[in-house]
């Protein structure tokens, strides 16, 4: 039991932190937090919108939120790194930020969602969906579903592939909650099947042969050469011997009779 408690401590010690982040860098599109310990230290690794207002001006700022986290949360050596996010559009954290900014700002839900849905869609997500609840109009609270595109809601790929983001909205009416999912454009679900079909081209097996055809008959053309070469060479050193023997023994019998 002892292993339990410590996992689901350190659990909550996670979620503590993302919470207090999110809300510490809520201006600069805070879109989720990866916390991984090690015997060095704590590392966290924050994605935001603009990286260069969460550092400040040499590293002042996030100096200051390394020396509050440490601090707040009790975490020895914490050290923290800035990444930026490419495709804001695809992040469902910094897209319910901006839907309840929207919804802050005294835009109608209806409009604000459908355009919220509208940029993730055009930035090339597979499919979307928001879920605002709240007293939207009157007095009752209740919940709004937006959706858009293919987007899986059940299961493994559900969980696996699916971004998920929460919000807040403080009106004068109440507090609205602001749950944005998003399906991004680079996923491979498991029920995609794609056939590859082998194309089958006689005309080029044909000019593939005739080349090779081509290419044998010179190699043999030349080997034949060479063969032919030698064999004549061997022949005339033959003949060159036998006559060179022969002028030498006519002049050996000249020279004899002389004597």
């Amino acid at each position: 039991m002892v292993i339990e408690r410590k996992i689901i401590e350190e659990n909550l010690k996670n979620t503590s932190i993302a919470e207090y982040l999110a809300k510490y860098l809520e201006r600069v599109g805070f879109g989720g937090v990866d916390i991984k310990r090690s015997p060095l230290g704590t590392r966290i690794i924050v994605k935001v919108e603009t990286p260069g207002l969460v550092i400040g001006r040499k590293g002042r700022s996030i100096r200051e939120l390394t020396k509050d986290l440490g601090e707040t949360f009790n975490i020895e050596n914490p050290q923290i790194e800035v990444e930026e996010i490419k495709n804001p559009e695809l992040n469902a954290n910094v897209m319910a930020h901006r839907t309840a900014s929207d919804l802050e700002r005294g835009y109608h839900h209806r409009r604000t969602a459908y355009k919220i849905l509208r940029k993730i869609m055009d930035t090339g997500a597979k499919g979307a969906e928001i879920v605002i609840s709240g007293k939207l109009s009157g007095g009752r609270s209740r919940t709004v579903r937006f959706t858009t595109g293919y987007l899986k809601k059940c299961g493994e790929p559900a969980q696996r592939l699916v971004d998920r983001g929460y919000s807040i909205a403080r009106l004068k009416l109440g507090v609205m909650g602001v749950t944005v999912k998003i399906m991004p454009s680079d996923v491979i679900l498991p029920d995609e099947v794609y056939l590859i079909e082998e194309k089958e081209d006689k005309g080029e097996d044909i000019i593939i042969k005739e080349e090779a055809k081509k290419e044998i008959k010179k190699e043999v053309k030349k080997e034949a050469k060479e063969e032919i070469k030698k064999e004549v060479k061997k022949e005339a050193k033959e003949e060159i011997k036998k006559e060179v023997k022969k002028e030498a023994k006519e002049e050996i019998k000249k020279e004899a009779k002389e004597e």
